[in-house]
């Protein structure tokens, strides 16, 4: 099996099983690959490690459903593998800042962590089967959405920093920075608006605005929390955030990677 199948079934086997507790281990034996070489290839292609994916889609999962269902946190918390009501509540806090209880009562945005999506086939000069190491993610169920907003503004946003706070202050904290961005956002969204996470410190809120001064009015109410600090454990940093702005193609075909690349430019500073 090559690399290509191994990590596609690897990534299906995951999403399959979130919620019985799926393990690194199973996922290797699924795919009948060694361990260490699965936890190699899974970090090397996709820049975060196995275990730290299956953990931060589980605590997806989980917000999703405390956000659409009625269950109880602690029936959602054994859906997804949590032993306890403490534990899956610390788990919770620590990528969210929040406790489930009361991201339950402020939330509309779930997806921090979208699942990773199946790669384009590559192939090295001597025609080897290569995976690209960039992360693409399953937007298909967007494409709706977005057509229904043609000739409608897009707000997007790219967080300040990213980089510098996880090699200082660590990745837990960039988690938390992450997800600070996130709840401004959300907190500033209508709720006939869509907030997607299109890249690791990008974020578009899809909006129903045809006025562009409208999304200009949105975007700075979150711009004015610029520089405002957060707490990760005993760590206190600063979290800030650029925006720009594009309008979704009145005609055409609507091809969903390019307009999530226009996304991410978008947000970006000029150079």
């Amino acid at each position: 099996m090559e690399k290509f199948e191994i990590l596609s079934e690897a990534l299906d086997y995951i999403e399959e099983n979130l919620g019985r507790g799926v393990t690194p281990e199973e996922c290797a034996a699924k795919c009948c690959y060694s361990l260490s070489n699965m936890q190699k290839m899974f970090r090397c292609v996709f820049h975060i490690g196995i275990s730290d994916y299956i953990s931060r889609r589980r605590i997806t999962m989980a917000a999703r459903e405390l956000i659409e269902t009625d269950s109880t946190v602690l029936d959602i918390a054994v859906k997804y593998g949590y032993n306890s009501h403490e534990v899956f509540t610390r788990a919770f806090t620590r990528l969210w800042g929040v406790t489930p209880a009361s991201f339950r009562k402020t939330s509309g945005f779930s997806e921090i962590y979208p699942k990773l999506g199946r790669n384009d086939r590559l192939f090295d000069g001597k025609g080897n089967e290569i995976m690209s190491s960039k992360i693409r993610f399953d937007v298909s169920h967007l494409y709706d959405f977005i057509k229904e907003r043609r000739g409608k503004y897009a707000v997007c946003f790219d967080m300040c920093h990213l980089m510098y706070i996880n090699d200082t202050f660590g990745s837990t904290a960039g988690d938390a920075a992450i997800a600070e961005c996130l709840r401004r956002i959300d907190k500033a969204a209508g709720e006939d608006m869509l907030l997607v996470r299109v890249g690791g410190d990008e974020f578009v809120l899809i909006t129903d605005f045809a006025d562009r001064s409208d999304a200009e009015k949105t975007a700075q109410r979150v711009l004015d929390l610029n520089g405002g600090t957060i707490k990760c454990g005993d760590k206190e940093f600063e979290v800030s955030m650029r925006a720009g702005f594009v309008v979704i193609p009145e005609s055409g075909n609507i091809r969903y990677n390019e307009l999530f690349d226009s996304f991410i430019i978008a947000g970006r500073p000029m150079e």
